[in-house]
């Protein structure tokens, strides 16, 4: 039987990420001709933002939540184990991209906005992009996943599966990164721009490396909750 609070959450959130796009794809519509410079060279990153890249997998991942539930739902046939197999996907893809992502988008984004949001943030995206944006983009992703990760007891894999997936997601974005500074002739964020090569490149290592501990913090926090849920059920 589906549990009423996990498909109640998977509506809210393709309900909101419908809401969300739509108003955000309408404000970097607008006329462009009368946008500041500054902010013409943050849109031109668009994708290559990681926050962008986070933003389309979680909208992803929610619709595939919801598209399981109706499966449950309705008590479709399961050939081939196809239920089964996009339960995998589904934990899998949470437990290694999503929830880690997540956090770290959301929290690094906050330490650095508080330290000078622009390095990551400019000011002039306030004159395009509302402030509730704002928190779509850096706040609401994590309360999402973290009602996620309450909700659901998904399946974890081993560490080494999920370090693989998410190191495999980190190159390639680092690829990503490092390709547009080769490309454009500077970076995706400005923070990096302040220092030497040498140095940008050191704290894009660090970074990554606070990335995968991202990971660690998912895995503790879904066993130390749901173990103190199955001890109650005892």
């Amino acid at each position: 039987m589906l549990a009423i609070y996990p498909l109640l959450l998977h509506v809210v959130a393709c309900g909101w990420y419908y809401f969300f796009w739509d108003q955000f794809l309408k404000a970097g519509n607008g006329n462009s001709k009368n946008w500041n410079p500054k902010y013409r060279d943050v849109n031109e990153m668009g994708y290559r933002f990681l926050t962008n890249w986070n933003l389309f997998m979680q909208t992803l991942y929610f619709i595939g939540c919801l598209l399981h539930d109706i499966m449950k739902i309705l008590n479709g046939p399961n050939w081939l184990k196809i239920g089964s197999k996009i339960q995998m996907l589904i934990s899998g893809s949470f437990a290694a991209l999503i929830l880690p992502t997540s956090i770290f988008v959301s929290t690094s984004f906050w330490i650095l906005y508080g330290i000078d949001r622009e390095i990551v943030y400019p000011k002039v995206i306030d004159d395009v992009l509302p402030y509730w944006q704002n928190h779509g983009m850096h706040t609401v992703i994590l309360l999402l996943g973290i009602c996620e990760l309450f909700t659901t007891k998904h399946l974890f894999f081993s560490t080494k599966i999920l370090l693989s997936v998410l190191g495999a997601f980190e190159l390639t974005y680092a690829i990503v990164f490092l390709e547009t500074y080769v490309e454009k002739g500077r970076w995706v964020y400005p923070l990096f721009g302040m220092f030497s090569l040498p140095i940008s490149i050191a704290i894009m290592i660090t970074l990554l490396f606070s990335y995968t501990m991202c990971l660690f913090v998912g895995i503790f926090i879904q066993n130390q909750y749901w173990e103190k849920e199955e001890k109650k059920n005892i």
